[in-house]
């Protein structure tokens, strides 16, 4: 029955040892959600914390290639709209990824309601 837990057994390890390895097992591993809830918080913070600081960024390059076009510095302009646009697609990238994180907790919360 327990010959999966004795195979792996080494010789500094007895077989007692391994099942109290498998028995007493810390409380992450058991109410893994736990943790995975605050990880996801954190993770949604972070996320949200680089959402703002790229929204920030794409305003500032507008602004600036709307200077760069008026004193007529066309090139700086140009580079300034591709930074904008780079930025816009980290921002989406960000977003798909809340919105992972977002089902994922759902999909927690339905878990442990169901239970």
């Amino acid at each position: 029955m327990f010959s999966w837990i004795l195979r792996g057994c080494r010789d500094e390890c007895s077989a007692s040892d391994q099942l109290k390895q498998v028995y007493l097992l810390p409380p992450e591993s058991v109410f893994p959600h736990r943790i995975r809830k605050s990880q996801d918080r954190k993770a949604r913070d972070v996320f949200m914390a680089k959402e703002a600081v790229l929204q920030k960024k794409i305003s500032q390059e507008m602004e600036r290639a709307k200077e760069f076009t008026k004193s007529g510095n066309k090139q700086a302009a140009m580079q300034c709209l591709k930074r904008k646009k780079y930025y816009e697609s980290q921002m989406s990238q960000v977003g798909s990824v809340q919105l992972r994180i977002n089902t994922k907790e759902k999909m927690i919360a339905d878990h442990m309601g169901n239970k």
